[in-house]
This record gives C-alpha cells, sequence and structure tokens, in this order.
C-alpha cells in the first residue's frame, strides 16, 4: 500500500514537470515567432531610417490571425522637443477563434527612430 502511494506520487511529479516544460516550450516557440514577425515589420522602418509620427496598422499576408500596430510619436520634456527622434512602439497580436476558445496574445517591441521631414 506505501509503494502505490509513493509511486503515485512520484508519477504525479513526473506529469506536472512535463506539463510544464511542456508549456514553457510553446510559450517559447511564440516568442520566438512573434520576435520574428516584430523583427520583418520593424526592418521596413529601420531600412528608410525614418518614421513618420502618428499610428499605422496592418496585417501580415501569409498569417491571417497575426496583425501589427505601430506608434511613433515625439520625444518630448516639458513641451520642449528634444530631437528629431521618435520614440517607437510596434505590437503584433494574435487572435484565433474555436469552438472551444477565443486566444489572443500582444507582443511589444520599443525603439527610436528618425522623424520623417
Amino acid at each position: 500500500m506505501v509503494s502505490i502511494v509513493v509511486i503515485t506520487a512520484g508519477l504525479l511529479f513526473v506529469m506536472r514537470v512535463y506539463s510544464t516544460a511542456k508549456e514553457a516550450l510553446q510559450r517559447s516557440r511564440d516568442f520566438f515567432k512573434y520576435s520574428l514577425l516584430l523583427e520583418d515589420r520593424m526592418y521596413d522602418f529601420e531600412e528608410k531610417g525614418v518614421i513618420e509620427e502618428g499610428r499605422d496598422k496592418g496585417r501580415f499576408p501569409s498569417l491571417r490571425e497575426y496583425y501589427w500596430e505601430v506608434s511613433a510619436d515625439s520625444l518630448a520634456f516639458e513641451e520642449q522637443e528634444l530631437s528629431d527622434l521618435c520614440s517607437v512602439r510596434m505590437d503584433v497580436f494574435y487572435r484565433a477563434s474555436s469552438a472551444q476558445a477565443e486566444k489572443s496574445d500582444k507582443y511589444s517591441l520599443f525603439t527610436y527612430l528618425f522623424k520623417k521631414r
């Protein structure tokens, strides 16, 4: 009887470790995918070297569940512009619906680019 309890406790522990590792692996895959999407989209702006102030959004052509938004704002301190730089925030969103539930995620990237004149 005692050996069955010990074996059961050990199996429960192993199952918990396995499920945690599986979740961590999936999360790592998601981070990698989002970072590639962010890098690809941000590369378009960094290649030009400048960005217009304001907001923009769009979809990734080959991935229907993913879309992006970018926001560029002037850097200011006490209502005085500091330079020709904009703070840029790019977000990638994931939204999928299934019969069971709806899943959504958001990942962000922050950088600075020159304002377009």
